[in-house]
């Protein structure tokens, strides 16, 4: 056969679809599904158009933001007193956008203090969270931050004090 009719060819598949291929598809199906509903939004298919690369379409770009989870890359607990109006500060970053996050503190015991959202700081890249009662900053309490972006995935950091 001539390199030429080789061209041609289909391939079949002949091997059964592993598990964790089948998990692949049905993550890819979900993307897709995402990418479908979230683009009938006017205002988030410009932004997802803007934040395209060149060549790039707002769809690709809202498939590809389903694959990627936002990270905390830093959280900050240098202004957490033991006062209400102290402050968490948390680097949260995501190849999209950071949807929200959460601030949650329990004490040492488990026992929970407050939770809340924070908000964001002027350089795009910091979440503030202000703090609303006092003993936030026991020893052994536990202060979870949850970062959550735009496809609905969330990542969560504990730190203890």
């Amino acid at each position: 056969m001539s390199n030429k009719c080789r061209r041609n060819v289909v391939p079949v598949r002949t091997a059964a679809i592993s598990e964790t291929q089948l998990g692949i598809q049905a993550t890819f199906k979900m993307a897709v599904l995402y990418a479908k509903s979230i683009l009938q939004n006017l205002a988030i298919r410009q932004a997802y158009q803007a934040k395209a690369k060149r060549g790039q379409t707002a769809f690709n770009r809202a498939v590809a933001d389903f694959f990627k989870i936002p990270v905390i890359s830093d959280v900050d607990l240098s202004g957490l007193t033991n006062q209400a109006g102290s402050t968490i500060l948390a680097m949260v970053t995501d190849d999209f956008r950071v949807e929200s996050v959460k601030v949650k503190i329990e004490k040492a015991n488990g026992a929970f203090l407050e939770e809340g959202n924070a908000v964001p700081e002027q350089d795009g890249l910091h979440w503030k969270y202000t703090v609303t009662s006092t003993g936030a900053n026991g020893p052994g309490n536990k202060v979870t931050i949850t970062a959550t972006d735009l496809p609905g995935h969330s990542i969560v950091e504990q730190k203890t004090i």
